[in-house]
């Protein structure tokens, strides 16, 4: 005997066994949650700035490769100190007092600032003199003058009006955390900054440290806000606590679940993946919608289940087949993004469909009717479809060549300083330190070629980034005064070793390293990185490495594999769906309602997000469409019953809009008003997953409801005609 599935493909299975065997699925579902809430104080936090760029390429092979050869492991934290007036004698008298007290701080190993310099080796002082006195006097520009014209190229770390200074402190992550270390030089700060100077501390790690610390405050805010105002929306527009229970509750579980999913999987949360949770909630709340209603309306939690679960399994398999399209990153990040959110979908639905059928148990919906508002919308625009189908059909193929081409125009775009939080300090002293002192991130250029490549690889960094930006041999063998010739070991014995070190890494490369702001900063900064990256290239350099190397190609290709993942999404939800109905003549009927919206969103992005396509567009879109093709499930799966129990296309149609048609109008308000909490997110990328989210998700319901009439009438019409 042949087993039929149905368009969910059995999974409404697990409500009519929770149905049937009570007991044994509440048993179930309390060890679920005993075992969620045990999880949830296990939650971390992805600290790793790298990975949201690094891939399978062989530049982020490279990258990794120098990452792994750091022995010890140091990373560095930029303190920008600034002054309302230029600095005196006695305030460089502190900050010198305050550089040597930092060298103290635990895990630090090096501190490089004005008071580290050296006036170049002679035979009475071959490790040079201290570029200032130990009585520091007022005459100390002179100093920094007379330190400029020896033309080394080295950075004095101070800037020409005497009222900012960078002290660049190497932390040895190997003995200590970037937390403690931060901590303990704030308190530094704290204790020896003269009055009314003003300090901040940056650098790879402390910005990664700031998303994190912004990320667990926005986890809280999301969800529970998200929650709260779902819930609050859902009796508003259903008018019945009960029903609004059903609706809620059930979802409140299932995005509960996802968190205990990222903790059993190891995954650490992301600004991508915070969003992840409160996403499934207003999908659980979709889906409780849809079941809520039909048991009101006949009071038998089977049919309910039977008849609205196998749409419900359906979309949730649509979502979760356009979370894993993901995966054809390559990227470690957003490989661990789509399985969560793939396995979270899963597990929400299975969650959703057996707390609806326990409830059901004991809670029955009132008598008192919906707000008639979404049948009155619905039956406006299927009607509008039906009535002048091919104007629908050809008005929504024009706005699909115009918005396609609009969304072919956008750029793809990266830009990292939108992963801080809105009111991050970091944000401003980044571009303060990128207009004076170069930038806070580092191009690492290598070469293994001989001395006179080295050099011309320096001098062309060098003309193209700007004076004191570009640390190598070049600049020591200038301070030593023999610049035609490599450093000898010997001469290179007064250097710190960890310069050394760095500077060359083995016997046969030389490492430079490039003063940079964050490539798709702007424009300007963008143009400013391809010159100088270019100008590597052109000197033959050998490698050419580095976060803003990696941020700026690395981005470009992880938005390209995600556009094709998309576009993996869109073909493989569609075939999903037309192999769920058994239908191959469905494909066309589901495409165009389905790819319209995101098109439209994609266009949209010129109008409010200055047309960059960022990693962050490019995976709502993809969500948005598993989530979009959501609505045209329920609506066809109600029209088909209908087809089947012998009405004609016109009562068809009526039958749809008024089973599905409504909720399809209620659940996108309730979407849309859960998704609306992201927009007060400290965090752009957020900002702009929920925004694209509810546009997306309202174009969808009123082209579902214009057009897929319009599409199915037209057909009927043809195959009438044929």
């Amino acid at each position: 005997m042949t087993v039929s599935w149905g368009i969910g493909f059995g999974a409404e299975r697990f409500g009519l066994a929770a149905l049937k065997f009570p007991k044994l699925a509440a048993l179930c579902l309390l060890a679920l949650l005993a075992v969620i809430g045990a999880s949830l104080p296990h939650l971390s936090f992805d600290e790793n700035i790298h990975r949201v760029f690094l891939s399978d390429s062989a530049l982020s092979q490279a990258q990794s490769d120098y990452e792994k050869s750091q022995s010890p492991a140091v990373t560095t934290l930029l303190i920008h100190v600034t002054s309302p007036a230029p600095f005196a004698a006695d305030d460089m008298t502190a900050l010198r007092d305050l550089a040597l007290d930092l060298e103290f701080v635990d895990g630090v190993s090096a501190v490089a600032s004005p008071f580290s310099l050296r006036w170049s080796p002679t035979a009475n002082a071959p490790s040079g003199i201290p570029l200032f006195a130990p009585e520091i006097e007022a005459d100390f520009p002179d100093d920094l003058a007379g330190f400029d014209a020896l033309e080394t190229g080295l950075p004095t770390f101070v800037t020409d009006d005497l009222t900012a200074m960078v002290l660049s402190v190497s932390v040895d992550t190997d003995e200590t955390s970037i937390a403690p270390a931060r901590y303990a030089i704030e308190a530094e700060l704290d204790r020896a900054l003269p009055p009314a100077f003003l300090a901040t501390i940056t650098g790879e790690d402390v910005i990664s440290a700031e998303i994190v610390s912004g990320l667990k405050n926005e986890l809280i805010f999301l969800n529970l806000w998200g929650a709260l105002i779902v819930t609050l929306a859902a009796f508003g527009l259903l008018r019945d606590l009960r029903m609004a229970l059903l609706a809620v509750v059930p979802a409140l579980v299932g995005a509960a679940g996802v968190l205990a999913l990222s903790v059993w999987l190891g995954y650490p949360i992301t600004v991508l993946s915070n969003v992840i949770p409160l996403l499934l909630l207003v999908l659980g709340v979709a889906d409780g919608v849809h079941l809520s209603r039909h048991f009101k309306d006949t009071q038998d939690a089977k049919a309910a289940i039977m008849e609205v679960g196998p749409a419900c399994a359906l979309t949730a398999i649509t979502t979760a087949a356009a979370f894993a399209s993901i995966m054809l990153t390559g990227n470690a990040q957003m490989f661990e993004f789509a399985v969560l959110g793939a396995l979270g979908t899963m597990l929400a639905f299975v969650s959703v469909i057996v707390t609806f059928a326990l409830l059901t148990g004991v809670l029955t919906p009132s008598d008192r009717p919906v707000l008639p508002f979404g049948a009155f919308v619905a039956r406006k625009l299927t009607n509008a479809g039906a009535a002048k189908p091919r104007v629908v059909v050809a008005t929504a193929l024009v706005g699909l060549a115009v918005s396609t081409v609009g969304f072919m125009q956008t750029n793809a775009w990266f830009p990292l300083y939108q992963n801080l939080p809105d009111d991050s300090p970091i944000l401003a002293v980044n571009d303060t330190i990128s207009d004076d002192f170069g930038g806070v991130f580092q191009m690492i250029v290598e070469s293994d070629g001989d001395w006179d490549i080295v050099r011309h690889l320096a001098e062309s960094l060098e003309s193209v980034s700007g004076p004191q930006t570009v640390l190598s041999e070049v600049n020591v063998a200038r301070w030593l005064g023999t610049s035609d010739q490599r450093p000898t070991a010997a001469q290179l014995e007064i250097l710190p070793a960890a310069l050394v070190r760095q500077l060359r890494p083995n016997g046969t490369t030389s490492r430079m390293f490039v003063s940079l702001p964050e490539p798709m900063r702007n424009t300007v900064t963008l143009a400013q990185f391809d010159r100088i990256h270019d100008a590597a290239l052109a000197a033959n350099a050998d490698r050419v490495i580095g976060l803003p190397t990696i941020m700026r190609y690395e981005a470009i290709s992880l938005i390209s594999q995600l556009s094709r993942g998309l576009v993996m999404a869109a073909l493989g939800a569609t075939l999903l769906v037309a192999l769920a109905f058994r239908s191959i003549r469905l494909v066309p009927i589901l495409l165009i309602p389905n790819i319209l919206p995101l098109m439209l969103t994609g266009a949209s992005l010129h109008i409010w997000a200055q047309g960059q396509l960022t990693p962050t567009a490019v995976l709502a879109l993809t969500i948005a469409f598993g989530i979009a093709i959501d609505d045209t499930v329920h609506f066809l799966s109600r029209y088909r019953a209908a087809r089947d129990r012998g009405n004609s296309n016109s009562k068809a149609l009526d039958s749809a809009t008024a089973s599905a048609g409504q909720v399809m109008v209620l659940t996108t308000l309730l979407l849309a008003t859960g998704l609306c909490v992201t927009l007060f997110s400290h965090f752009t990328p957020i900002r702009l997953f929920g925004g694209m989210m509810i546009i997306t998700l309202f174009a969808a319901v009123l082209i579902d409801l214009l057009l897929l009439p319009a599409l199915l009438s037209w057909t009927e019409k043809r195959s009438h005609h044929g």
